[in-house]
């Protein structure tokens, strides 16, 4: 009950403190629109002007609309991007505010800080999906074939991965004091290799190889699965298999090198240090 309490606490001061100041919606708003738009124009622009292109997308992904398939890998990459930026740099924001250390002498399990602190960024996930869908729907005129049930489902499916990795940034930069080279590196490389807007299938093999090593490749496939090519859970069964076991476990190991970095900084008394 105190875990939750504490959950609870951290989670109520940071939407306080998210509402306080709502400018945070405009870019939600205005990102969904413009992030894919430039993937789609490039993509139009690849196919040639008989759309000749197309037929090579289709032998590979199975679908004809390379717009859906590039909207659903930008939508579930805006996710785990807010949520690595927000939780994976929560600790830093509260040591540069000064206030880090004081909540860290609190007699409560330091994990539930960045659990409180990444509900608030469920909240802005919703808000980004809700969005996304609204204006692909009603101004691009896009049509998705799956229900909004199934959306939610995936969510749910790649959370695991997703606050794995964001325990995994939160240790690592609160260990090494800098937060944006660590999560620009690997928004960029994920950015490749779990292919948010082309085919894993065109990578070379070493490519591949550490592609099917991100949770988030096969949450990314299953998506288009469903919201794409039409079929139910039951037939992405494989890829929703896969995301779940290594989200779990990268979950696991975003939770043990926190514990590990917790004791280290106790230790080296260094959580003043900028």
């Amino acid at each position: 009950m105190q875990r939750f309490r504490t959950i609870y606490a951290v989670f109520k001061k940071d939407f306080t403190q998210m509402m306080r100041y709502p400018t945070w919606f405009i870019q939600l708003i205005i990102w969904p629109l413009i992030f894919p738009l430039m993937y789609i124009l490039s993509a139009y622009g690849m196919a040639g002007p008989d759309r000749s292109g197309l037929q090579a997308f289709q032998n590979t992904t199975g679908t004809n609309s390379f717009e859906l398939f590039i909207v659903i890998g930008t939508m579930a990459w805006m996710w785990v991007n807010t949520t690595m930026w927000s939780f994976g740099t929560y600790l830093r924001e509260e040591q540069t505010r000064g206030t880090l250390e004081s909540n860290w002498l609190c007699p409560i399990n330091k994990f539930d800080l960045l659990i409180g602190g990444g509900l608030v960024s469920i909240i802005q996930a919703v808000f980004i999906s809700v969005v996304s869908v609204l204006e692909y729907r009603f101004i691009y005129g896009m049509h998705f074939t799956g229900s909004v049930l199934s959306w939610i489902v995936m969510f749910i499916i790649m959370m695991p991965g997703v606050y794995g990795l964001g325990a995994l940034f939160a240790s690592i930069i609160l260990w090494l004091k800098e937060a944006n080279a660590a999560v620009n590196v690997a928004r960029g490389v994920m950015m490749i290799l779990c292919g948010i807007t082309f085919p894993i299938a065109v990578m070379p093999n070493w490519m591949r190889v550490l592609a099917k090593g991100i949770p988030f490749t096969y949450g990314i496939e299953a998506s288009r699965q469903i919201m794409v090519n039409g079929n139910g859970l039951f037939e992405a069964r494989y890829n929703i298999m896969m995301c779940l076991i290594e989200g779990f476990i990268l979950l696991a190991l975003g939770r043990v090198l926190f514990k590990v970095i917790e004791n280290k900084v106790k230790n080296s008394g260094s959580l003043e240090r900028f």
